[in-house]
């Protein structure tokens, strides 16, 4: 039995994994956590299913154009709103605020949006992306959704390894974070990095809802479940990639062992024990990166 809530808390670790990676990329590109990052995971589940029931999509279709429609979302926010809100402001510490409150302001926008739909009030799940009969290995059973979702969170997460050290893409995005001044005086284009950041997490948040909305009923509260990619990159650490992807794992295994352990009660508070545990004993989380003065 623990085994089995083990494996299957790493299924569920490696969503989480896929919604922190995508709550880092913008972190580390505007210092700013963007709040609506589980209405994006929302919005990709019921537009993948309107692609399925109501325009007949074929599932791998569904899937390209579900994530493409959700880069394309987020880099257009990020350039219509943060970008004129901020204006020339906006790597300024002043910026951050606003920032933040606009993801707050989007994130109730898209739940409101999608509240107003008759249909969303109904009980709805997304058909999976693997079917057929489990996989027995020997007292383990494993459906076979449960399986690619571990496959496909894997690939996402080489897939964006390999782009950020071996692309010159993913080069000018690491040069944005780490010192978007000195990338500007070079010639990459900072602005545009920005807004290429926000449409790549975007389509990870579009990912991670393909893959969640199966498991999970989908509603209008569904973006709740960003609580968990925060506690996943609190744990990880904010500043890592890599990090996210073992804090959403570990997570997904100590919700499903305390469970069982203690009640399964327990397991919605799980997060916000462990994000109040890290945050005194190691604030910069697992992996994350200390904090280092700067001489102005």
């Amino acid at each position: 039995m623990i085994l089995q809530a083990t494996l299957s808390g790493i299924v569920m670790g490696c969503v989480y994994a896929l919604i922190a990676l995508s709550l880092v990329i913008i972190y580390k590109s505007t210092d700013v956590v963007n709040f609506a990052a589980g209405e994006f995971v929302m919005i990709a589940g019921y537009l993948g299913l309107l692609l399925l029931d109501h325009f007949g999509l074929n599932y791998p279709l569904m899937v390209v154009l579900t994530v493409t429609l959700m880069f394309a979302f987020g880099a257009l926010f990020e350039r219509t709103a943060l970008n004129k809100i901020v204006g020339f402001k906006y790597a300024a510490e002043a910026a951050l605020v606003p920032m933040v409150v606009a993801t707050i302001g989007l994130s109730f926008m898209l739940k409101g949006a999608v509240r107003v739909i008759p249909s969303t009030e109904e009980v709805l799940r997304l058909p999976p992306l693997f079917s057929g009969p489990p996989v027995f290995f020997a007292n383990i059973v494993l459906q076979r959704q449960d399986i690619g979702i571990v496959i496909v969170a894997v690939l996402v997460m080489i897939a964006l390894t390999l782009g950020f050290n071996f692309t010159a893409i993913g080069k000018a995005l690491r040069a944005t974070s780490q010192n978007p001044r000195a990338a500007a005086l070079i010639g990459i284009p900072v602005k545009r990095m920005r807004m290429m950041a926000w449409g790549l997490a975007s389509g990870l948040a579009g990912i991670s809802g393909i893959l969640l909305s199966p498991k999970l009923l989908m509603t209008p509260d569904m973006g709740n479940v960003v609580m968990l990619g925060i506690a996943a990159s609190i744990v990880g650490g904010f500043t890592s990639l890599v990090g996210c992807v073992i804090g959403g794992i570990v997570l997904g295994v100590v919700q499903n062992l305390i469970g069982i352990f203690v009640s399964p009660q327990a397991i919605a508070v799980t997060p916000f024990f462990i994000i109040m545990l890290v945050l005194v004993m190691r604030p910069n989380g697992l992996f994350g990166e200390a904090m280092r003065l700067k001489k102005v």
